[in-house]
């Protein structure tokens, strides 16, 4: 078996060097980070590294000086050198002494990825025999162990999630993906289609919701010009720029059910008919669709076609909300940490103790967009090397509390003290306490996610009737105005 394959990364600014590590980490490699020139010198002398990702920036000696230490002293180690824009010279000049490649910073996961696999892939072939033969990642290796295609996460409920997108990826049947807002719905129908066979055609997004009744026809089959008054030129519809690629409907709840009927035909018949034209156009897609709500509910509310819904339902795909990822709170906190640091010029490294309690404990109302407006929040108010507690926006220390589990049927911190009056009465004084219906929400859903999102089987835990659990989240999610 193959060794865990070992780079050695020359980065001088923490926030960059973690941000770039966390994009390597779902390809299982062992990462040392060297913060200067002679850290990486006495790394590179006491222990062998299979790849060097080299900053030619550095705090004590130059980029250039550590590639041609190892070009006299190890040049079988391949050399990736890391440079700023308006700095591509220096780079190819590097390349010219003995490194393999080199990348712009700041660059994104997927060009890191690509990079490091290519130059790994290159040393395969090169040193196709021997003892520093050097086995490269598998094509699926960047998703398997935890970012998957966009996502970050490793718990049991986005396993799931994961598994069926693998599988689905490789049909051609409807996707109809659930979940609250700001779960990463989009996310999800990028990763079909980045999985699927169609990765090389277009992907294209229309949100019904966002788009006025009136015009949702026209942006999903395009329009002639002077279908009606605006119409100035012809303009093809999602569906024909989705040819050959996948087309996603978000919100498709808030579709109109008279739209909803023609929605039906094309999906039947593949058949695509511009506003004010009497021709049809055949077309090729992938349908994944998606919304916050409850369908079949929408289905008994009258709010949604029932044969439409049996269309799209082939393949349902339930995202969990991020209370109900356990460590995955603070995975994706310290990746949105590192990339947000790096835009907005900041040193932030880490979360104190406090801080990762606060954050986990909390309930995440808007999900992973909320967690990523709440991060950098705290960047671009605060300054420093450590996210402090303190730092966090007051809805958040004032809301987070301690998940539930089976034994505990309130939050801790909410009770209630008691003492007697001047005329002996009893006086209650407040401390923490919530309206009723929040203290069974949150109990309804740690049951939900200690069942791993089985709400049935909550249901049962709770001895209620699942309907009721069903109904009492629509009820909730209407509160909130999801």
């Amino acid at each position: 078996m193959a060794h865990s394959k070992r780079i050695l990364m020359v980065e001088d600014t923490a926030s960059v060097a973690t941000l770039y590590c966390s994009y390597l980490l779902p390809l299982a490699f062992d990462i040392e980070v060297a913060k200067d020139g002679g850290a990486a010198l006495i790394a590179l002398k006491k222990e062998p590294f299979d790849m060097v990702l080299l900053d030619l920036r550095l705090p004590d000696m130059t980029g250039m000086q550590i590639l041609n230490w190892i070009q006299r002293e190890c040049a079988h180690i391949p050399v990736i050198v890391m440079t700023a824009h308006g700095s591509i010279d220096v780079a190819v000049e590097a390349m010219r002494e003995g490194a393999q490649d080199f990348l712009i910073k700041p660059c994104e996961a997927n060009i890191l990825r690509a990079t490091v696999g290519r130059v790994f892939r290159q040393q395969q072939t090169v040193l196709a025999s021997g003892e520093h033969n050097v086995e490269a990642p598998s094509p699926d290796a960047e998703h398997e162990l935890g970012d998957f295609y966009g996502f970050i996460g490793q718990s049991p409920a986005m396993a799931s999630v994961y598994e069926v997108i693998r599988s689905a990826a490789k049909s051609r049947a409807t996707v109809f993906v659930t979940g609250e807002s700001g779960t990463g719905k989009e996310l999800c129908a990028e990763a079909i289609h980045q999985a699927s066979d169609r990765n090389q055609g277009p992907f294209v997004a229309i949100n019904c919701a966002a788009i006025p009744n009136s015009l949702i026809e026209s942006e999903l089959f395009g329009h002639v010009k002077g279908a009606f008054t605006g119409a100035a030129s012809e303009r093809k519809g999602a569906a024909e720029l989705a040819h050959g690629g996948t087309l996603f409907l978000d919100e498709i709840g808030e579709m109109e059910l008279d739209l909803q009927t023609k929605l039906l035909r094309f999906i039947q018949t593949g058949l695509v008919q511009k506003v004010g034209s009497s021709e049809q156009t055949q077309v090729d897609v992938r349908f994944v669709c998606a919304t916050n709500r409850d369908p079949w509910l929408m289905v008994q509310a009258g709010q949604f076609r029932e044969d439409l819904y049996y269309r799209l339902q082939v393949i349902p795909l339930s995202l969990p909300a991020l209370r109900e990822r356990g460590e995955d709170v603070m995975r994706i906190a310290d990746i949105l940490l590192a990339q947000i640091c790096v835009e907005e010029g900041k040193q932030f490294a880490s979360f104190s103790s406090q801080a990762q309690q606060q954050l986990k404990q909390y309930q995440w109302p808007g999900n992973v967009r909320q967690l990523q407006n709440v991060i950098r929040n705290i960047v671009v108010l605060n300054d420093g090397e450590i996210v402090t507690a303190e730092m966090l926006p007051q809805a958040v220390m004032a809301q987070a509390h301690p998940s539930l589990n089976a034994h505990q049927g309130l939050a801790d911190g909410a009770h209630l003290t008691v003492k007697q009056g001047a005329q002996g009465e009893t006086i209650s004084h407040h401390c923490e306490i919530e309206p009723l219906w929040i203290t069974e929400k949150r109990t309804i859903e740690a049951a939900i996610a200690i069942c791993d999102g089985n709400i049935p089987q909550a249901a049962g835990r709770l001895e209620v009737s699942p309907s009721t659990l069903y109904r009492k989240l629509q009820s909730w999610q209407a509160q909130s105005g999801e």
